[in-house]
């Protein structure tokens, strides 16, 4: 019989944002993986659990398990820039997955601003053209990494001459959640933890649609 797997999404990380389901799933497994951040954020959750530092040895815990339900557990939405695609791509087994609320999401509660109709990348490791793509949309969401600060984009966007507000979020959901709220050309000196959610409202765009 080959093992069980299921991707959890855990939330942005305070464990009232995961999902009933998910906390199930976690109780009833016999083996739970994840990266150091995540696992911490099930300190509640008992059982036996493997922090890992790169995704290959997801893989080969899974694969020295036989018989097992594993769970892996993802930070936000395993299906937002999360781990899932690697896992189906490297694992052929039975895999399922159980969603969690993104911290993109969580960011635009907190602001009160809706989210239909925005762009949503990640700058993780990658270098996408987020100037071209702020100047595109009237709002764009950014997961950011230590390279990639909040502060890193407004530069980039101030030296492009875009105008526009930032919102960023930072240790969202837990006790020292902090929001900051800036045109770029303040944020570009600010300081900020390595995982941000940045979202970027485009000033020009507002000017632009109403000209037309």
């Amino acid at each position: 019989m080959e093992n069980k797997v299921y991707i959890v999404g855990i939330g942005p990380g305070n464990k009232d944002y995961i999902l009933p389901k998910a906390i199930d799933t976690l109780k009833k497994s016999d083996l739970i993986i994840g990266f150091e951040r995540a696992i911490e954020s099930i300190y509640f959750v008992k059982g036996n659990k493997v922090i890992v530092k790169k995704l290959t040895d997801i893989i080969e815990l899974i694969n020295s398990k036989e018989s097992k339900n594993v769970s892996v557990v993802a930070s936000g939405d395993p299906l937002f820039y999360g781990i899932t695609d690697y896992l189906k791509k490297n694992y052929k087994g039975n895999i399922e997955i159980i969603p969690g609320l993104s911290s993109f999401q969580y960011m635009m509660s907190k602001i009160g601003k809706s989210w239909q109709g925005t762009f949503l990348g990640s700058l993780h490791g990658r270098e996408d053209k987020f100037n071209d793509i702020v100047r595109d949309n009237a709002v764009s969401i950014w997961l950011t990494d230590k390279k990639h600060t909040p502060a890193y984009i407004c530069k980039e966007l101030n030296e492009k001459n875009v105008k526009a507000r930032v919102y960023v979020g930072e240790n969202l959901s837990y006790e020292d959640e902090k929001i900051t709220i800036a045109d770029i050309e303040e944020m570009e000196n600010m300081s900020f933890s390595n995982l941000c959610v940045a979202v970027v409202e485009n000033l020009e765009y507002c000017v632009e649609e109403n000209e037309k």
